[in-house]
């Protein structure tokens, strides 16, 4: 019995399951629907390394492991187990490589036959054969490229939709009441806010900081709105309170979406 396909199954599985969990992630983070199409492609491929076993258990060792790794790549901590069942059945492909149908003519690559080829090899049934691997090879680097390009186009659309978001968002009608009084800054910046696109859990955050380049706070717009509609207007107050010694000279207005790091769009404001 081959164990090295049974467990590959199980990697398969575990895989698929890495792929489902970054995609219901992806709404917090929208780059992870395409950690999770490189999971869910790599899970498959891997089982292609059951059919490689009888071919060349070398090529499906390579299978296994490249399938493996990627799966790591695309779903990370949640993609663990598949990788590891994975490489399990790579290690299980060597073990097992006797079982393999072509082990016994593995490393026949250059036979010569004295007499006729046809009438020797329907004598002895299990006599060996020459061997053309290089198919079996192009299929692991088609495996490669498959998940490769998964990556590439993934965020290649990815970067594209940030992009039309970025250039899609406006903040006009700015106006700020900034003043100090018993001590203190109070008051904050004002300002429409429109976009072309739809975008959802928006954040608006603004980042003030002093004479010297200093940060001196970092707050939250209190107009609250989760999501923005395209063409709709939205009013948004970004406020500031800080005693009199920390006096704002500008103010940096970032918009994100979905929690991400970068923001979509930024904004200074500068005071006089």
């Amino acid at each position: 019995m081959k164990y090295n396909p049974i467990i590959a199954v199980v990697a398969f599985i575990f895989g698929l399951g890495g792929s489902l969990v970054a995609f219901s992630l992806s709404e917090f983070s929208a780059d992870l629907a395409v950690y999770g199409s490189i999971t869910l492609i790599a899970s498959i491929l891997g089982l292609v390394g059951i059919f490689l076993f009888d071919k060349d258990y070398k090529v499906a060792i390579v299978q296994y492991v490249v399938c493996g790794m990627s799966i790591f790549v695309g779903a990370s901590l949640v993609g663990i187990l598949g990788c590891l069942f994975y490489m399990i059945a790579a290690v299980l492909a060597y073990i097992e490589r006797e079982k393999s149908d072509n082990f016994l003519t593995d490393g026949f690559n250059d036979i010569n036959y004295y007499g006729n080829e046809v009438q020797i090899k329907q004598r002895y049934r299990n006599f060996p054969t020459n061997i053309n691997n290089r198919f079996y090879w192009i299929m692991v680097i088609i495996s490669v490229i498959l998940i490769v390009s998964a990556g590439v186009l993934g965020f290649a659309g990815y970067n594209y939709v940030l992009q039309q978001k970025s250039e899609g968002l406006l903040i006009t009608n700015i106006s700020a009441d900034l003043k100090e009084s018993y001590g203190y800054y109070s008051g904050g910046v004002q300002g429409t806010l429109t976009s072309t696109n739809d975008i959802e859990n928006v954040q608006v955050k603004g980042v003030w900081y002093g004479k010297d380049g200093t940060q001196l706070a970092q707050t939250y717009n209190s107009n609250s709105f989760d999501d923005i509609s395209a063409d709709q207007k939205y009013q948004i107050n970004i406020p500031y309170f800080k005693e009199s010694q920390y006096k704002p000279v500008k103010v940096k207005i970032q918009i994100y979406e979905n929690y991400e790091d970068t923001p979509l769009y930024t904004q200074t404001v500068n005071f006089n």
